[in-house]
Order: structure tokens, then C-alpha cells, then sequence
């Protein structure tokens, strides 16, 4: 599988770094680019001025750990 990487500036690696430990930053991630993939497959013109991030209610438990 081929990896794909884009750099970040260092405040932005930073303030990932000093988000809590509970928060599972790789299932965020994981979600945000699987919905961004699936944007580009339906409009492949779009730029990234045509995205905005939001906060909804959860919908999808997949990625929660289960205790």
C-alpha cells in the first residue's frame, strides 16, 4: 500500500502533540480523509476552499474502542 504524506506547518504539529492523550487522533484522521476521498470521487474539481471542517453528532461508532 503506497503512503501518502503531506507536510504541516510546526504550530499545527504542535498543537496535535498537546491534544489529550484520551483523544485517538489516527481514528479522527482515518474518518476525515475516508469522507474527503469520497468527495473528491464524486467532484474531482474541487479545491480545498470547497471543504469545511465541522462538528457533528457522532453517527458512526466503528473506530470506538469497546471496553
Amino acid at each position: 500500500m503506497a503512503k501518502y504524506t503531506a507536510t504541516i506547518d510546526e504550530d499545527t504539529r504542535q498543537r496535535i502533540l498537546a491534544l489529550p492523550r484520551s483523544l485517538h487522533f489516527a481514528a479522527f484522521m482515518r474518518k476525515a480523509i475516508s469522507v474527503f476521498v469520497e468527495e473528491l470521487e464524486k467532484d474531482p474539481d474541487l479545491k480545498p476552499e470547497n471543504f469545511v471542517i465541522t462538528v457533528t453528532a457522532r453517527k458512526d461508532a466503528s473506530d470506538r474502542k469497546r471496553k
